[in-house]
């Protein structure tokens, strides 16, 4: 070899080796400022006594296992008890009170972590189950104001989707055998014979495959533990095709089992792909096993509590996996909540939250990575299964847990480390501060975390009334700055409450949503509009669900027609005199299961002028629009109401000389008898502060009738015995039902109140 040529040659050398060296921490840099691949899978409908890293014993779970052992265990993680809620709380990471509608809805006017994920410069993929746009069946009551209205699935911020259940309708398909999938935009074709899961977990490698330029971020709700019970491929009746929809609780072992494969190929496709330790694998649980299935922990036999509030159907299997950033065997008892995955996905990201946006969870990012950290101790969940069909058995909750105690919104203190049932109510002695300090402080908690401030509070005179109203119902102030709130009537369309600010001459509208906003104005006056004068009073909905309004300025009851926007309202009068003589002020009204109104018209809404026809009527509107005076020596005809049999009516009567109820017996149509009283109101009114007579009534599903009278709303049972009275001591108006009969709400002066009648269970 010439000098020249080994002179060259050891110069390449050295610039070889001058590349490399100065090089490699560029790319090492890269890979360290890249952001992490995340995949979070949501099982459905599987408890953590299913699992064997958690002492599960009755079926096969080795890539679980294996996740929980080269990664970490979260042995305090909790859902709510059903899956809806669940998959609203962790896409939004809100508390289900602050944007709770249905079943089956997501507000179409949420940020999802999708979006927020797409704003992180991630690629976003979503596979499995939405059931986040309303499915009521069409003779389902309510269902018709539901039907469609949550958010579409290419709306919820994922470049690409596979999912099944996507749409409102409730015939919905398979999710396994020959399954229904939205994918894209469309319905797939040639489903036949092949498996809901394996169409999931194909989709979501081959959209990992594809990616080079951005990180991705995939979210997998399972359709896979849910019922139906069905065979799997790898079950061994597979093989007969018209086996392969059968349900049969006896399939749920190989559910699990086919979960838990469909996992490995998870991770055996990112290790193919090279990628395993640039990706977080999230593994989290919607609720609780189903009650129909039972599971060995050991010698231990555990009952599925999907739907319950106790552990069995809250407390669910939660693994984190990230080589090289989460050690391995790591275990913890940290708190986890649906609301917490939000922020730790933005974290992760290392993208911080937005400013305009609100979220009640807590990264638990620290956590894996092993560095200190101040979470919180406790877990709050609110919980409302309702309204959605099949849902009626499952009843609202509230309550804070930790390890040891748990507090329900009612009063209720459990041992559950001890009580996991909880079938034993704590009461605590003088001495034991410890937890006196416990229970005072799950109050605390509850408190900080109300949407709205308590006011007033409820008078208990009889026992019974706890069958009506739980103990320590909460009465809420949702709303307030009126100048004479009166007439609410729950619209089930929106699940609205619509009411009259009677001088105002305006009508509002408040859902739990979107909050308080104008409805129309105006309501009740539509003349000259420089003329002070009253709106709409007494508000119902006809057997169509038209709004019916007692337009105490135009002094007739007339039905809304049309509402192009808030101050263009179109009505048409159904009644406007009695034999030819204008009304004086129509003030409340009521529709029998007939379909014929009833309403009251006294003279105090008309001021100065005087009344055309010379006294106060009560008065029957039959269906086919024929008017009948019912009686016209009451002195103050005010709040009316029929009971649901059709056999009485009930008419406050608002005068201060005799505040009371007038009960009559309804022979037929248009004709009343034995007109008598029913409730005397005097000596209540006389010991009131403000001094009020009976006003607006209602009546729940077991006769009871709330009134607006002295001190607020009396209960009154259907013998015309006082049960109680939700105190307000305020003037109050009237009052409304939710059309699931468990929300009551209720006018008070200047205020709209919310009370929550039967709140919680377990």
């Amino acid at each position: 070899m010439s000098k020249k040529i080994k002179t060259y040659y050891i110069s390449c050398v050295v610039l070889f080796g001058f590349l490399l060296i100065s090089c490699a921490p560029k790319v090492t840099a890269q890979k360290e400022n890249k952001k992490p691949n995340i995949i979070l899978i949501m099982l459905d409908d599987l408890g953590s006594e299913a699992i064997g890293t958690y002492g599960g014993t009755s079926y096969k779970t080795p890539n679980f296992d294996k996740l929980a052992a080269t990664g970490m265990q979260f042995n305090q993680a909790y859902a709510q008890p059903l899956c809806t809620p669940s998959r609203v709380k962790i896409m939004t990471g809100k508390y289900n009170f602050r944007n709770w509608e249905a079943f089956g809805i997501l507000n179409k006017k949420q940020k999802t972590f999708g979006h927020l994920m797409q704003d992180a410069g991630y690629a976003t993929c979503m596979v499995g189950k939405w059931q986040l746009q309303s499915y009521d069946p069409e003779d389902y009551p309510g269902s018709e104001f539901r039907r469609g209205t949550g958010m579409k699935v290419e709306d919820a911020g994922f470049d690409e989707y596979s999912m099944f259940h996507a749409l409102h309708t409730e015939d919905k398909g398979s999710r396994f055998a020959d399954p229904t999938i939205y994918q894209n935009g469309a319905y797939l074709k040639n489903t036949k014979g092949k498996y809901g899961p394996d169409i999931f977990s194909d989709y979501l490698n081959e959209f990992v495959n594809k990616q080079k330029d951005k990180p991705f971020f995939v979210y997998y709700p399972m359709a896979l533990t849910h019922d139906p019970f069905s065979p799997t491929p790898d079950s061994d009746i597979w093989k007969e095709e018209e086996r392969r929809l059968d349900d049969d609780p006896i399939y749920f072992k190989d559910m699990v089992v086919y979960s838990d494969k469909i996992i490995g190929k998870i991770i055996k496709n990112l290790e193919e792909k090279g990628i395993r330790d640039e990706t977080l694998i999230l593994i989290y649980s919607d609720n609780g096993t189903h009650q129909k299935i039972t599971s060995k922990m050991g010698d231990k036999t555990i009952q599925g509590g999907k739907g319950l509030t106790t552990e069995n159907g809250i407390k669910v299997p939660c693994i984190a996996n990230w080589p090289g950033v989460i050690k391995e065997g790591m275990v913890s008892n940290e708190f986890i909540d649906a609301i917490d995955f939000l922020p730790t996905l933005l974290d992760v990201s290392k993208t911080p939250i937005p400013s305009n946006f609100k979220t009640d969870g807590q990264s638990f990012l620290p956590v894996m990575k092993g560095e200190p950290t101040n979470r919180r101790d406790w877990v709050y969940i609110s919980y409302n299964p309702k309204p959605g069909v099949g849902k009626d058995h499952f009843h609202p909750a509230e309550f804070v847990l930790n390890e040891n105690y748990k507090l329900y919104g009612d009063g209720r203190f459990y041992n559950i480390a001890n009580d996991k049932l909880e079938k034993d109510t704590l009461t605590i002695s003088k001495n034991d501060h410890k937890l006196a300090n416990t229970k005072k402080r799950f109050n605390t908690i509850i408190d900080s975390l109300k949407k709205y401030p308590s006011f007033g509070f409820i008078e208990r005179l009889d026992p019974s009334l706890d069958t009506i109203i739980s103990k320590n119902a909460r009465i809420d102030l949702v709303a307030e700055g009126f100048n004479w709130s009166e007439g609410p009537v729950w619209q089930p369309k929106g699940q609205k409450l619509l009411f009259s600010d009677v001088p105002e001459n305006k009508m509002y509208q408040w859902n739990d949503i979107d909050g308080l906003s104008l409805y129309m104005s105006p309501s009740g006056y539509t003349g000259d509009n420089k003329k002070i004068t009253k709106g709409s009073n007494g508000l119902t909905l006809d057997p169509e669900g038209n709004l019916i309004l007692c337009q105490v300025g135009d002094r007739r009851i007339s039905k809304l027609v049309s509402l192009k926007d808030s101050l263009n309202p179109v009505f048409k009068s159904l009644i406007t005199n009695y034999k030819g003589n204008i009304f004086n002020s129509p003030n409340d009204l009521v529709y029998d299961s007939k379909g014929n109104l009833y309403f009251t018209d006294p003279a105090f809404g008309l001021g100065k002028e005087k009344s055309a026809i010379g006294f106060n009527g009560v008065y029957f509107l039959s269906k086919s629009g024929k008017l009948t005076l019912l009686d016209k020596k009451v002195q103050a005809p005010n709040g009316i109401a029929v009971s649901h049999d059709n056999k009485t009516l009930y008419v406050a009567d608002s005068h201060k000389t005799k505040p009371s109820i007038w009960a009559y017996d309804i022979v037929k149509d248009g004709k009343i008898k034995n007109k008598r009283i029913f409730f005397d109101a005097t000596i209540l009114r006389e010991k009131s502060i403000e001094k009020q007579s009976p006003d607006g009534i209602k009546i729940d599903k077991n006769g009871n009738l709330f009134l607006a009278g002295p001190g607020g709303v009396l209960i009154i049972s259907p013998s015309g015995k006082h049960l109680g009275t939700i105190r307000t001591d305020k003037n109050t108006g009237n009052c409304e039902f939710t059309d699931d009969g468990r929300f009551l709400f209720i006018t008070c002066d200047d205020y709209l109140l919310r009370v929550n009648l039967r709140p919680y269970a377990k």
